[in-house]
């Protein structure tokens, strides 16, 4: 009898069929996916076939209420039928890639600066990490200068100028109060070069860095709302004193809201805090599930493009497909910005306080921390006082293995969530109060199933 090549011995040993999809994917796709995030070695099988507002469904049948909204960007949940809409008429009646500059694009970048209008000119790219790199080059070509400080534990994309460890070890990390970035991987070739890390929530440590590195700081980067180090508020006055720090030493602050951006609130969270950074990057919520990006600032700093002395391209940038998915987005939001906003805040708040009654009925040591759409439930080794300011704090005091068994429980139950605990829970307006309370119920037995382990 013929034996059966490896990758379908692999996928005939396997027990459901999201494992034997995974078994054969891995013989085509390194790891078995295009991203890592989506097949850590830790993460239980799951394939998904379709995604309708709040609930996906596995290849093996199994309906999973989603707490993930594909890492941030379904703010309107799965298949909106407005975005739906807006691409199958662009793609039939228009075309996908024209090759040329198209009024949609315009169009969208005119009501994204409704929402963000110190963003008096921008551009669009095809995912946050492009749209980084761009911003990077800006603050260097504007400010002639080489540095940039980025937070401990944020993560900008993976571009050689921005990728470090954000999640390294505490053993690993700077003793002082900042210190050089370590590269996120290898093949960097020495980059990123001239990158620094200070803690978030930390004006002296900030300060002490821009006083060492004078004349030589480009820009401050960092998000508004810690979301790579599971969620991290600012502390009252943060964000007003690292707006003051950068102007005292003329460089420039760069807010990376490609996850808080149209998510926490229409304007962001520089909206909520009512602080103004030089140069904005959304990302995710802005295509509704498309890939895209858009960085802008002020005529003035976006004048370097415009006359050519700064390079930005992409033959995908801006394309006719994305550009309508933004649109419908934007359209949804400025159409009633108030109400869809009460809604996803309601719906976050829920799941804080009923996540919170959980974890404290049980005596499950824990933080909750959610800012908008956007929440954090820590599992930590002992109360923590006061709540998880920055990357370390989370590492000191947070149990990652606890959080992987807690998910692997109640993915099984059928809610699912990440299982790394750096990554927030996202919710959408298609999230219902029954759908929160279902949740609850399953994350409630999750807990339960820990504590009996």
């Amino acid at each position: 009898m013929a034996t059966a090549p490896p990758s379908q011995q692999a996928a005939l040993r396997a027990e459901t069929r999201s494992e034997q999809i995974l078994a054969w994917a891995r013989q085509h796709l390194a790891g078995g996916d295009s991203s890592t995030m989506r097949v850590v070695p830790y993460h239980l099988p799951l394939v998904a076939v379709r995604g309708e507002g709040p609930l996906v469904w596995d290849a093996d049948g199994n309906e999973i209420l989603d707490m993930n909204m594909a890492y941030g960007p379904l703010i309107l949940g799965h298949c909106p039928p407005a975005v739906i809409a807006a691409v199958c008429r662009q793609v039939s009646e228009s075309g996908s890639q024209l090759g040329f500059p198209t009024e949609i694009a315009a169009r969208v970048a005119e009501k994204l600066k409704r929402l963000y209008p110190h963003m008096e000119l921008l551009r669009f790219a095809n995912s946050g990490t492009e749209a980084m790199m761009f911003a990077a080059r800006l603050a260097r070509t504007a400010t002639k200068r080489t540095h940039l400080v980025v937070m401990e534990g944020g993560y900008h994309g993976w571009s050689d100028a921005l990728f470090h460890r954000y999640h390294a070890p505490l053993d690993q990390m700077s003793t002082g109060p900042y210190g050089p970035a370590i590269p996120g991987t290898l093949g960097m070739n020495g980059a990123p070069r001239d990158l620094l890390t200070v803690p978030y929530n930390n004006l002296d440590a900030l300060e002490a860095c821009l006083n060492d590195h004078a004349d030589q700081i480009a820009a401050v980067i960092m998000e508004p709302v810690m979301g790579n180090a599971g969620v991290i508020p600012p502390a009252p006055g943060y964000l007003e004193g690292v707006r003051y720090l950068t102007r005292e030493h003329e460089s420039l602050l760069i807010f990376d809201e490609v996850i808080s951006g149209l998510r926490v609130a229409a304007g962001g969270a520089q909206e909520i805090y009512g602080v103004t950074p030089d140069v904005t990057v959304v990302s995710k919520a802005l295509g509704g599930g498309y890939p895209v990006a858009a960085c802008g600032a002020s005529r003035e700093l976006m004048g370097l493009v415009v006359r050519g002395e700064l390079f930005h391209g992409g033959v995908y940038a801006g394309n006719a497909v994305v550009m309508a998915a933004a649109e419908a987005v934007l359209d949804e939001i400025l159409a009633n910005p108030v109400q869809l906003y009460e809604k996803l805040n309601q719906a976050s708040d829920a799941l804080a306080h009923g996540l919170h009654d959980v974890m404290q009925r049980l005596g499950i040591p824990h933080v909750v921390q959610h800012v908008g759409a956007m929440c954090s439930l820590f599992l930590t080794d002992a109360p923590v006082p006061g709540g998880l300011r920055d990357y370390r704090a989370v590492r000191r005091h947070c149990d990652l293995e606890k959080y992987i068994n807690f998910q692997h429980h109640a993915q099984r139950l059928g809610v699912y969530f990440h299982p790394n605990q750096f990554e927030p829970m996202y919710l959408s307006t298609t999230h219902e109060p029954h759908h929160i309370a279902s949740a609850l119920e399953r994350i409630e037995e999750a807990a339960k199933q820990c504590l009996a382990d």
